[in-house]
């Protein structure tokens, strides 16, 4: 289990992204494309922080197609938790 933030919301992982991507293109495919993506970007896996999985899915998105949709859902999954994360003062 992935530490979560005040609201009940774990931490969005590297596993979930790829398992979301290989839905769409399959599991090798994601696979490969995640690898490749991460070599591009200069970034070890796998990816542990958050912003490292925002900056890939923003690569995904630009790479085209099904990548976009994989890329999309978790830039959106990424930046909702880390708004949620953030503390704010009253």
């Amino acid at each position: 289990m992935t530490p979560g933030n005040q609201y009940g919301q774990e931490r969005p992982t590297e596993d979930e992204a790829l398992r979301a991507l290989g839905e769409l293109v399959g599991p090798r495919v994601a696979e490969g494309m995640w690898d490749l993506g991460a070599r591009e970007l200069g970034l070890n896996r796998p990816l542990e922080n958050t912003a490292d999985l925002r900056r890939m899915a923003e690569h995904m998105m630009a790479v085209g197609d099904m990548m976009r949709v994989a890329g999309r859902s978790t830039k959106v999954r990424v930046i909702t938790y880390e708004a949620l994360s953030r503390s704010v003062s009253s």
